[in-house]
């Protein structure tokens, strides 16, 4: 087979027509290319017929983005090489990579590459699986996003095949506007072949810490406390400050014997209302000078301290990495098994952020709305901004509908209050279609400029955002 081909949709394919959410689609072809001149090659192909292209990576998002409505798809999993990499004079690299490298297959070549130089990428979402393209298109953050910000900064250029075939190489020392206006578009203006990454220096060590209240009392006063003080040290940080509730832990544990990296992690004592999860870099000096305040801080408010948990090392770190990814995981699954009775249900979870919310009040808000329509929930996310993932349970296609009208109302409560509706995860086709106002006047007509600019024929991922 030439991967240039483009091959007709066969039951053997029906895998690509849904991601994470389980939000389902259709499709004529599809096709596979290994290179750039393959990507152009197809996307002329489709251009004669004026057939829409949706592009796909890992399909582990979670909001449609990469489901097709039509027309054809290209996946891009097969493009996973490194491409180039050096070393820059301030210390950082730079490290040039296909759009279909996998998070996991990109972290072992940085620690090959870079074995003299240790190096990091900071975007890491806990989805191992997921592409550098499909990253780039949603910038998506994951839990360090607590001190490395914003992941369109770790992207120095692209190279973005547009639907006339030709290649734009979009730089950041030249156009950052538009780097950063492409980045996180979702797919709309182009395909990403190539995508230049910057590497920072890895931290000296890191360490966990995992602290659990039997009060959200207790916790709220906690959370407000380490917001107020800005615990850190001169020469470390936290790196990650999450929130499990004990929902979320319940539905983890219920299904740990069938994750093999977390089975060896302790089960979480029962009393216990939440798992607050603490990730240090630095240098060990520092980190324990935090991990001593963050410890002081927590017995203050009635947290026991023998029950913390403290680990330390890439090894145990990725173990609690996996514990907190067991959290999206486990709603897909719980999600898949509800499809079984009606195919019409998808995941429903929220994505917002209200930074100059108080947290404590932000979740009891959600809770009280929550316990008013009678619907199951599980809660985890970031700390910082306020930016949870509120993830209802629906049991059938009536609670489905409750929990899509929960959202709107909250997407709405959100905007008036100056908050992010949208963080990480994209609009795609799913949250567009559960709440069509998620972007202002203003964004829209940003990207139907850009669109307009760089999509002129409108094929690229057809249905998203807009």
């Amino acid at each position: 087979m030439s991967s240039r081909e483009i091959l007709p949709m066969e039951e053997k394919y029906q895998e690509y027509l849904i991601d994470e959410s389980k939000y389902s689609g259709y499709a004529d072809s599809i096709s596979f290319p290994k290179s750039e001149e393959d990507m152009i090659d197809i996307v002329m192909q489709m251009n004669q017929k004026n057939t829409g292209i949706t592009i796909q990576g890992g399909k582990t998002g979670i909001v449609g983005g990469a489901v097709p409505k039509g027309g054809h798809i290209m996946n891009l999993s097969r493009m996973n090489a490194c491409k180039d990499t050096r070393i820059l004079e301030d210390g950082t690299a730079l490290m040039t990579v296909e759009a279909g490298i996998s998070l996991m297959d990109l972290n072992k070549e940085i620690i090959r590459i870079f074995k003299n130089n240790p190096m990091l990428w900071p975007p890491q979402p806990t989805e191992e699986s997921a592409t550098v393209g499909g990253i780039a298109s949603t910038c998506a953050r994951g839990i360090n996003v607590f001190l490395y910000g914003d992941s369109r900064q770790y992207f120095d250029s692209v190279r973005l095949v547009l639907s006339d075939g030709t290649v734009r190489v979009i730089r950041r020392t030249d156009e950052r506007a538009l780097l950063d206006r492409v980045l996180g578009a979702e797919g709309i203006v182009g395909a990403f072949s190539e995508l230049t990454l910057r590497l920072l220096p890895k931290p000296e060590s890191i360490w966990g810490i995992s602290f659990f209240f039997e009060s959200k009392e207790d916790v709220g006063i906690f959370i407000e406390i380490i917001n107020k003080k800005k615990v850190r040290a001169e020469d470390a940080d936290i790196a990650a400050m999450e929130y499990l509730d004990k929902e979320t832990i319940k539905l983890i544990e219920s299904r740990k014997s069938v994750m093999t990296k977390i089975k060896e992690i302790p089960d979480v004592e029962p009393q216990f209302v939440c798992m607050i999860y603490f990730e240090l870099q630095g240098r060990e000096e520092g980190i324990e000078s935090i991990a001593e305040q963050l410890m002081e801080i927590a017995m203050d408010c009635n947290c026991d301290p023998d029950k913390a948990w403290a680990l330390s090392g890439e090894a145990e770190i990725e173990k609690m990495k996996a514990f907190r990814h067991a959290a999206a995981e486990s709603v897909n699954l719980f999600i898949e098994e509800v499809r079984h009775n009606d195919k019409r249900i998808t995941k429903l979870g929220t994505d917002m952020a209200i930074s100059e919310s108080d947290f404590k009040t932000l979740l009891a808000g959600y809770e009280d709305d929550l316990k008013t329509a009678a619907l199951n929930s599980c809660v985890f996310g970031h700390i910082g901004e306020n930016h949870l993932h509120v993830n209802i349970l629906p049991k059938d296609f009536v609670q489905y509908q409750k929990g899509m009208e929960l959202i709107k109302a909250w997407g709405k409560s959100v905007k008036e209050k100056g908050g992010k509706v949208v963080c990480e995860h994209g609009i795609g086709k799913l949250k567009k279609e559960i709440q069509a106002d998620i972007l202002s006047d203003e964004e829209i007509s940003d990207l139907s400029e850009i669109k307009t600019e760089l999509d002129a024929k409108k094929m690229w991922n057809r249905g998203n955002v807009l």
